[in-house]
């Protein structure tokens, strides 16, 4: 169908061009009528008018010869002219002739090809609704084309008959001036050519050309529009008669949709009833095989009653009718051996078109087989990848589980050494207390001890000193051990009072370097030296002593600051640790929990300096 309009689409430009081309031709005769008729009014007034003085008189001229020869001449230029377009407008139309031959041709060639292609494929590409419905519409379109038509031809009339009219109209006016005699004959000829000049450069009358220009032109691209779609109804109905069969009503198929049966079903009723006669028919045989043989039984009874010509003729008939079942056998073999040929070679020819089609599968199949196979192989490579990296990661988790467990191991073994220094340290800390404890009892009896030999110093001074003078005391610096034992006193409750208290809870002294001896201040060994009592040399022993325990115990508070900060130092070492392991196996069971994910959540700093946290902290290093 497609191959048909681009034909049609053809055909129409070629019609279109040669339309063109008459136009031109048309236009340059109208234009070498003009220029022959300017050239004749030229000699005309040549004649009229020799050396400036006009020639009216007409003396070499009869009148009616003249006008006899002009009419002749006019008429013979027309029909030159006419003549030249009939040829021109002959040749046109044998051109346009063979042009529709050869389309026709063209046509008839991709009809049959378009007809072999369905009989290859087996299927027609219209069904029976569809083909209805397309002979509908190509009707449908066919009214209005006819419609179109017949509106043209009667515009085509109508200018027609005002051409006509406008041609009595001039016969009219040329009688009018046929009429007139006498010594206006000179006048006829110029006055007639100027009129038929005037007519042919009206307005109207190139108005009216134009539009019968148009007429044609569009009378001509209908009835191109009608033969394509007649060709177009042509082969609908012929698909339809090949799908429906000869001789159908297509109303009737319209309104019957649904009850009808197609070619083939009726094909096959057709089949099965065919056989039921055969089978009748070949009962029929039997029975009259039966008769036949009774009747030759009674022949040959009666032959010897017969004469010799009618046992010839008996003999005769007989040998015609044998001749006649042999006969009716071959040609009925005959047909059926047609009849399976033509069904051989369309099944043959049925079996190549499949064996076509089946080959291009076969390629297509191949191809996609190639494809397939290189989509294996990829996938092959892709899966192959995917199970190292299975291995990788099933190795790595291996790798993870291990550590874990080595973390956990070396948790657990950290949890319990940090324990056990815990236990050690808090073993230590009791011991220093009870030493701390000890020795600040034993400082306070020594401070006691001390006040009351200060008071029994105090009461001997009182008594072996009364005759001295005060001013002898105020002037000795190192004299009176009131005052210096009461700030001693003082002193050492604000020693007492001194003591600080360590980050564990531990009372911590002040040391020997910020706090010198006061008793060697206040009681000096010139003043000393006068009493050599027994008590005093005790009091001095004892001092002695003091200052030296006071010395032990501040090395050893010394000492015990650093063993703690010490301890400190590894607690918070412990602690560190302890918060790295954890988290470790907080990041191993996320890990473990997200199967393939490989991001560890971590605790910000800002979590980690939250008051809570740290108390988790605090109670996880405790435990």
């Amino acid at each position: 169908m497609e191959s048909g309009l681009t034909v049609n689409e053809q055909s129409k430009s070629q019609f279109k061009a040669y339309q063109e081309q008459q136009q031109r031709r048309l236009q340059n005769l109208m234009e070498r009528k003009k220029e022959k008729q300017n050239s004749q009014k030229g000699d005309n007034s040549n004649g009229k008018e020799n050396f400036g003085i006009p020639n009216e008189l007409n003396l070499f001229e009869t009148r009616q010869p003249v006008k006899e020869d002009d009419s002749k001449r006019l008429l013979e230029v027309e029909n030159e002219q006419l003549q030249d377009q009939l040829r021109e407008v002959r040749d046109e139309n044998c051109r346009l002739y063979k042009l529709l031959a050869e389309k026709d041709f063209e046509i008839k060639q991709l009809q049959k090809k378009i007809q072999d292609r369905l009989a290859l494929s087996g299927e027609h590409s219209f069904t029976g609704d569809a083909a209805a419905t397309k002979i509908v519409e190509l009707a449908k379109k066919n009214r209005e084309i006819t419609a179109e038509t017949e509106s043209e031809k009667a515009k085509v009339k109508q200018l027609n008959n005002k051409v006509k009219e406008l041609e009595k109209e001039l016969q009219a006016a040329v009688e009018k001036i046929h009429s007139l005699g006498g010594c206006d004959a000179g006048i006829k000829q110029p006055t007639l050519k100027m009129i038929e000049g005037n007519l042919a450069e009206s307005p109207e009358v190139k108005a009216l050309q134009e539009k019968l220009t148009t007429a044609n032109f569009k009378v001509m691209e209908y009835r191109n529009q009608l033969q394509s779609a007649k060709q177009e109804l042509k082969m609908t109905q012929k698909l339809l008669a090949n799908e429906v069969g000869e001789d159908v009503n297509i109303q009737s198929l319209l309104t019957n949709s649904g009850s009808w049966r197609g070619r083939a079903q009726q094909i096959l009723v057709l089949q099965s009833k065919v056989r039921e006669l055969e089978n009748q028919l070949g009962q029929n045989k039997t029975r009259t095989s039966v008769s036949e043989t009774d009747e030759e039984l009674l022949a040959l009874t009666d032959l010897r009653k017969l004469s010799a010509q009618e046992k010839n003729l008996l003999k005769i008939r007989s040998l015609e009718k044998e001749k006649k079942e042999t006969l009716e056998k071959l040609t009925g073999e005959h047909d059926a051996l047609q009849k399976s040929h033509e069904e051989l070679k369309k099944k043959l020819d049925a079996s190549k078109a499949r064996n076509k089609i089946l080959c291009s599968e076969v390629k297509t199949l191949k191809g996609q087989i190639v494809t397939l196979l290189e989509k294996g192989k990829h996938d092959d490579e892709l899966i192959d990848a995917l199970l190292s990296q299975q291995k990788q990661m099933q190795e790595i988790l291996k790798d993870l589980s291990q550590q874990d467990e080595k973390n956990k191991e070396s948790q657990q073994v950290l949890g319990q050494h940090l324990n056990s220094e815990v236990q050690k340290q808090n073993c230590l800390i009791e011991q220093l207390r009870q030493m701390v404890a000890e020795r600040e009892a034993k400082v306070k009896e020594l401070e006691e001890e001390i006040r009351q030999l200060q008071k029994k110093s105090a009461h001997q001074e009182d008594s072996s000193g009364a005759a001295d003078t005060p001013s002898e005391h105020s002037e000795d610096p190192g004299f009176t051990l009131l005052k210096p034992l009461a700030s001693g006193s003082n002193q050492f409750g604000r020693i007492g009072s001194a003591r600080t208290v360590s980050k564990m809870g531990h009372m911590l002294v002040e040391s020997a370097a910020t706090k010198p001896s006061l008793l060697s201040n206040n009681i000096s060994p010139g003043r000393l030296t006068g009493a050599d009592s027994p008590d005093w040399k005790a009091l001095q022993t004892q001092i002695v002593e003091h200052k030296a325990l006071c010395q032990a115990a501040q090395v050893e508070r010394d000492r015990l600051l650093e063993l703690v900060a010490v301890l400190q130092k590894r607690v918070d070492e412990g602690n560190e640790k302890v918060l790295e392991a954890e988290k470790r196996t907080a990041a191993g069971k996320t890990a473990d929990g997200s199967g393939e994910e490989h991001e560890c959540t971590e605790t910000s700093p800002e979590e980690q300096n939250r008051p809570g946290h740290r108390s988790l902290e605090s109670r996880r290093a405790a435990g």
